[in-house]
């Protein structure tokens, strides 16, 4: 039998994909450290927090709504932050789709096992990216934008964190388009196949993160125009009926948890008749409810300048300096060479998300001063463009196979090979596990202490009591109810607490000048802060009593 040199390409291409199997074998280890590390319920992030919770109990008792009672005295405060309430139960302050997706599979392999859902579909996210390349890209390209997909410090970062819902939308996403642009007109035998499960994966990525909905449409609205020729309106009619069968769950569950179909969490559930009205009340910017409602789906955070500039600069061009300058001179190179169809598409697509995201999210101002100042990667401007890394990532491989082919002897490209490969592992683990107060090892010691202080407060207040704390209720919470937030104007309702008997603890990360500022204040309510008891050298833990009982 005569060897082929298509033969050899195959088994090449092959192997290429053997070696990213049994890298995503490694990776799953390291985007689960924190799992490993973590094996209780308490998380640094308020949204891993609130949907852990309500994941297990979904798993439990097929429901996303948990009842409050106390809620009815206490203005409806009790309850973590990324929590919302509506008629006095606990629900989820976002949108159902990651809760019900991790839910449903919970039920078959437990809570257990849920946590580990994120790191697998990183991994996953990584070869679907790798086989979506190949259709655009030479093999190279595709294989080193696969290597540096699984150490990109964003991606690395955010697989850790299990409950946040950025890498499940990102992975289903890839997985749909990558099944879809797989669709040929010449070969009808699997075609029906790919455009349905293209289309469940798009909408399994829809119902985990709505709100971005706008982009995602727009991608698919130019893949429809540039490859019109490849593409039956059959499958548009497969789309529309998989994407309703994949929302009537989620439809369905809105209902039942927040009462219309079409709300969501991050409303203000009992604010109105409509969800024009429920809006919260940054994002009511005109006197008419439904250009407020159209500004929210589209440019929630309105469109500033200035404020998309900063965000860029700190959270790409300065925070990941060394891929921003591969990415801008890869996509230069880009521009010069690749002139393929697929390609020019690709490029226009990642332009078009790019600035969309950047406008989107940019626009927006993080009002978390001591988050800001502490942390670098753990940022949510970071997560939100976590799709802009992605793209970009083809722009770094282009440029980094541009330097290694400026040598022509082998063992020259080589060392420039190992030589921009350790640079580049060298900054990447930096940042993730040495740079900054959220850096995954600094994370990891934070979920080990709060464990601990966890455990010393239980031990030490009433099992009916309620901690009240502006940051700290992602610790205590769901061994205790929580209030998550703190306004001088609720404190009639921690005085209908106290009435009702039930004690009120104060955890106080604040200094000492914020404290006399809040004592004054409660003490205009009868209330003040008692039995200073130091748990760690800057965090302290008050008893919140009533002035006049303790009197009689």
């Amino acid at each position: 039998m005569r060897f082929k040199i298509t033969d050899l390409r195959l088994q090449i291409k092959d192997s290429r994909f053997m070696i990213l199997v049994i890298l995503g074998i490694i990776f799953f280890f390291i985007y689960s450290f924190l799992n490993f590390s973590n094996l209780g319920n308490h998380f640094t992030w308020p949204d891993e927090t609130a949907n852990y919770f309500f994941i297990n109990n979904f798993i439990q008792h097929s429901s996303f709504s948990v009842p409050e009672p106390l809620n009815a005295i206490a203005g409806d405060l009790i309850k973590p932050r990324s929590f919302n309430v509506y008629q006095g139960n606990l629900v989820p302050g976002s949108f159902l789709g990651l809760l019900l997706i991790y839910g449903l599979i919970g039920k078959v392999v437990g809570i257990g096992l849920v946590k580990f859902l994120t790191p697998l579909l990183a991994v996953i996210a990584v070869m679907f990216f790798y086989k979506l390349l190949l259709k655009i890209f030479d093999p190279k390209i595709a294989f080193i934008s696969a290597l540096l997909f699984f150490i990109h410090p964003a991606w690395l970062y955010y697989a850790n964190f299990s409950m946040l819902s950025n890498i499940a939308f990102l992975t289903f996403l890839i997985i749909g388009f990558y099944l879809l642009i797989s669709l040929d007109k010449d070969k009808n035998q699997h075609n029906w196949l790919l455009a349905f499960l293209g289309s469940f994966f798009i909408a399994l990525a829809l119902i985990v993160r709505t709100n971005e909905f706008l982009w995602v449409l727009g991608v698919l609205l130019l893949l429809l125009v540039g490859y019109r020729k490849k593409i039956k309106w059959q499958y548009l009619a497969i789309f529309m009926f998989v994407c309703l069968l994949v929302f009537i769950p989620i439809l369905d569950d809105n209902q039942i948890t927040y009462g219309n179909y079409l709300s969501f969490g991050y409303l203000r559930l009992e604010a109105g008749d409509n969800l024009a009205a429920q809006l919260p009340t940054e994002f009511k910017t005109s006197d008419s409810d439904f250009l407020n409602f159209i500004q929210f789906l589209i440019l929630p955070f309105g469109f500033h300048a200035k404020t998309i500039l900063i965000n860029f600069y700190h959270y790409y061009a300065a925070l990941f300096w060394w891929l921003f300058i591969a990415a801008f001179f890869g996509g230069l190179i880009f521009l010069y060479k690749y002139l393929q169809k697929s390609q020019a598409i690709y490029f226009l697509i990642t332009g078009i998300i790019s600035i969309y995201l950047l406008i989107y999210y940019g626009s927006w101002t993080f009002s978390d001063q001591l988050t800001l100042h502490l942390n670098k990667i753990g940022i949510s401007y970071v997560r939100y463009f976590l799709p802009i890394y992605i793209l970009t990532i083809p722009l770094i491989a282009i440029f980094y196979l541009f330097i290694r082919d400026l040598v022509i002897k082998k063992k020259y490209k080589i060392l420039i090979s190992a030589f921009l490969t350790i640079v580049c592992l060298a900054f990447n683990f930096n940042i993730l596990y040495s740079a900054g107060y959220d850096n995954l090892s600094q994370v990891n010691q934070n979920i080990k202490n709060y464990n601990q202080i966890n455990k010393t407060i239980n031990n030490l207040i009433e099992p009916n009591a309620i901690i009240i704390s502006n940051r700290s209720d992602k610790i205590f919470f769901p061994e205790r109810k929580v209030i998550g937030s703190i306004n001088f104007n609720d404190f009639s309702y921690w005085l209908n607490l106290l009435k009702a008997d039930i004690p009120l603890y104060y955890y106080a990360v604040e200094d000492q000048n914020y404290i006399d500022n809040l004592s004054i204040a409660l003490d205009q309510y009868d209330l003040a802060l008692e039995n200073r008891l130091k748990i760690t050298d800057k965090e302290w833990l008050y008893q919140i009593i009533l002035l006049s009982d303790d009197e009689e």
